[in-house]
Parts: C-alpha cells; structure tokens; sequence
C-alpha cells in the first residue's frame, strides 16, 4: 500500500508534552487535507519499545506532496478501536494502545516495532495494526 507523509513529529508516549506533539500535528494536517479519507497514523522508527521514542506520520492515499511511506508486507494483529455509544465522535484510541502495551507486557503478543498504524476511516471507524512476528 502506497501512502504520503503529510507531517511527522517525535515523541515518547512518556513525555509530558506527547499530546500537545500529537495535537498539533493532527491541527496542522487537518487544515492542509480537510475531510480527505482514510488517513493512517504511522507509528515508526522505534527507539526501543513503547516507552522509547518514536517518530508518528500522519499520510494519506493520495497525495501530490509528501514522502512516500512504505507499509510492511507481514502480519499485523488488528485492534478495533470501540466507540464509545455516550460520544460517537470519541475514538477510544489511547484505550487500545494500553490494551496493546498490557498484552506486550504480559507475553500474549510479540511486537516487531517495525511500522504500526492507525487507519481512520471517513465514517469515524479506527483500526489499529500491530506489526507482530
């Protein structure tokens, strides 16, 4: 699958300042893309595992600017992020990936921390790809 980096930031899910990284970044691509869809949250260049740093990719489809991101050919454990019904425009992500670091933890799954991504699509489902050995 071909996709475009719109906008990139480093971070560490640990940082004090990891939201606001995150939210910027999502403020910033949103205004240059607009309702375009699906748009995938690529999570690469691990330091180390989930609690190193790591480069996040917001990209598209289509694109005619961006860097083009090469998603990895392997398997992927896929997470169903659930709506929350009280807030259908609440996508409880943050709650999949401590499910996700909770099963890492406790030996149920083996990450390769190769490229992970979220897939956002246009009716406001999220899906979140492991890349597992």
């Amino acid at each position: 699958m071909n996709i475009y980096e719109i906008g990139s930031v480093r971070t560490n899910n640990f940082a004090v300042d990891m939201g606001e990284k995150i939210g910027g970044l999502w403020q910033q691509v949103m205004a240059e893309i607009g309702g375009t869809a699906p748009i995938y949250g690529v999570y690469h260049e691990y330091e180390s595992d989930y609690s190193g740093d790591y480069t996040l990719s917001l990209a598209v489809e289509v694109s005619e600017q961006g860097k083009k991101l090469i998603l990895d050919e392997g398997n992927y454990q896929i997470f169903p992020v659930e709506l929350t019904p009280e807030e259908p425009s609440r996508n409880n992500v943050a709650e999949t990936w401590q499910k996700i670091w909770g099963l890492e933890q406790a030996g149920d799954m083996k990450r390769r921390y190769a490229k992970d991504y979220e897939k956002y699509e246009k009716d406001g489902t999220v899906a979140i790809y492991i890349s597992i050995e």
